[in-house]
């Protein structure tokens, strides 16, 4: 009864970016460059962070309107950009990221008791696989969703459902890790308990402000309630 009750979640999933990696210095590095090839300012990181959350496209669009010149990118010019920050970040995932601490044993500790593990994100789809691998934690998941990978992105529940579907889960078996009210509302939305973590990005606002079911500082406290 107990080591049933222990295992009553069968699939963790998490958020990628502010949960696993801290991306923030390759991810302004990279909108920077771009930024700078198009004669616009740069912006500094701390700002950067609260832009952070809703996939590139978004972010492309809340660094256009602090320049104040987001009217003169429309169109073909605005494809331009996306492409150049898309190109430069393909070439910087992991030049000054890093996993947060205790991510990779967590990690392997859940993933040899049995859990299945997934990736969830709104980063764009064709980044997320190198990040996994150029930790060399790819290995320890069974799927890893991006910002393309459905037509939907959290905070829409989808990407939930979808785990929910392929491995044949009640959304109560799934538990859902993340730093952002994204995926506090996604998991709320699919029925499913959430962890907020603390030390990520949310916009520069308190994870716990999204009433997730559980709240932690330290990742290595995901193995006391699983």
């Amino acid at each position: 009864m107990y080591e049933e009750y222990r295992m009553k979640f069968k699939l963790i999933g998490f958020d990628l970016d502010g949960t696993l990696v801290d991306s923030l210095p390759d991810l302004a590095l990279s909108l920077n460059s771009a930024l700078s090839e198009f004669a616009l300012p740069n912006a500094p990181e701390e700002l950067v962070l609260t832009w952070i959350g809703n996939g590139a496209d978004i972010l492309l669009a809340r660094a256009l309107e602090w320049t104040g010149r987001a009217d003169e990118f429309q169109g073909e010019k605005l494809q331009q950009l996306k492409q150049c920050f898309s190109s430069h970040y393909g070439k910087n995932v992991c030049n000054k990221s890093r996993l947060y601490p205790n991510v990779r044993e967590t990690l392997e500790a859940l993933h040899s008791k049995g859990y299945l593990l997934a990736v969830v994100t709104n980063k764009p789809t064709k980044h997320v696989l190198p990040v996994l691998k150029a930790f060399k934690i790819d290995h320890l998941f069974v799927e890893s969703l991006g910002g393309q990978s459905l037509p939907v992105i959290k905070p829409h529940p989808a990407p939930l459902y979808y785990l929910c579907g392929k491995f044949g889960l009640y959304p109560y078996e799934m538990l859902f890790v993340g730093d952002s009210k994204n995926d506090i509302l996604a998991a709320k939305a699919v029925g499913c308990q959430s962890v907020g973590l603390t030390y990520g990005y949310n916009y520069n606002l308190p994870i716990a402000d999204s009433q997730p079911d559980y709240v932690f500082d330290d990742f290595a406290k995901l193995v006391e309630i699983v």
